[in-house]
C-alpha cells in the first residue's frame, strides 16, 4: 500500500519508568534525542497523516516542540500508566473520521535504528484494509506494524501494556535483524544502539 494512503502513529507517552528519572526520549543518543531519530525519519515520508502520543506539554515541552515542527498531530494521553493501548485507543480515535487512511503504521519512539527502508517494507507488504504487517526479529512479533482499517473497531477495544501484540502475532511477519528494532529502555541500551544502515534517520 501507498504510504499517502497510510497515516502515521508515533507512541510516545511512555513512563521511562525502567530508565530511570530521567526521560528516555530525551536522552541523547548520537548527538540528538533518542525520539528525534523516530520522528524525524518518519517525517521525511509521504504519510497521510501524522501523528504523534505523547505525554502533556508540562513534561514533554522539547518533544512537543519538535513534533509540531514536523508537521505532527499532537495527542495528549494524559494517563500513561494505563499502558501503550490507551495511546493506540487515543491514536485511532482520532484518525478514524478520515476516511481516506486505510490503515496505520505503529512506530515506537524509543526505537531509534529502525531505517527508512524497514518502515516503507511494512507499507509495501499492506495490501489492503485487512492487512496486518508486522515487524519481527524471528522471535517475536512487534512494531513499526501496519493494521489495515478494518480492525480499528478491535483496537478500540484494547487494553493494558500489551498493545496490539495479539493482533500482530497473526499478521504477515517482516524479518529484519535485532539491532534495527532495539528498543531504548534502560542507560545501557544507548550504548548498544547502533546507527541504522543505509535509508536510516533523516
Amino acid at each position: 500500500m501507498r504510504t499517502e494512503r497510510i497515516a502515521a502513529v508515533l507512541l510516545a507517552a511512555g513512563m521511562s519508568s525502567r530508565f530511570g528519572e530521567d526521560d528516555k526520549l530525551m536522552a541523547d543518543l548520537r548527538g540528538k534525542p533518542v525520539a528525534a531519530h523516530t520522528l524525524e525519519t518518519v517525517a521525511s515520508m509521504a504519510f497521510a497523516e501524522l501523528v504523534a502520543v505523547v505525554r502533556p506539554i508540562d513534561v514533554a515541552p522539547v518533544l512537543h516542540r519538535k513534533l509540531d515542527r514536523r508537521g505532527y498531530t499532537i495527542i495528549v494521553n494524559d494517563r500513561p500508566e494505563d499502558g501503550i493501548s490507551g495511546s493506540i485507543v487515543r491514536a485511532v480515535e482520532h484518525l478514524m473520521p478520515i476516511n481516506s487512511v486505510r490503515g496505520i503504521l505503529i512506530c515506537l519512539a524509543d526505537m531509534p535504528d529502525v531505517p527508512q527502508s524497514h518502515y516503507n517494507r511494512i507499507c509495501l507488504a499492506a495490501e489492503d484494509i485487512r492487512s496486518v504487517v508486522a515487524s519481527t526479529d524471528g522471535f517475536s512479533s512487534s512494531p513499526p506494524a501496519f493494521i489495515g482499517r478494518k480492525h480499528f473497531p478491535e483496537l478500540l477495544r484494547l487494553r493494558g501494556d500489551q498493545g496490539a501484540r495479539a493482533l500482530l502475532s497473526h499478521g504477515l511477519q517482516i524479518d529484519t535483524s535485532v539491532g534495527i528494532l532495539h528498543d531504548i529502555d534502560t542507560p545501557e541500551d544507548l550504548v548498544s544502539s547502533v546507527p541504522p544502515l543505509s535509508g536510516g534517520s533523516a
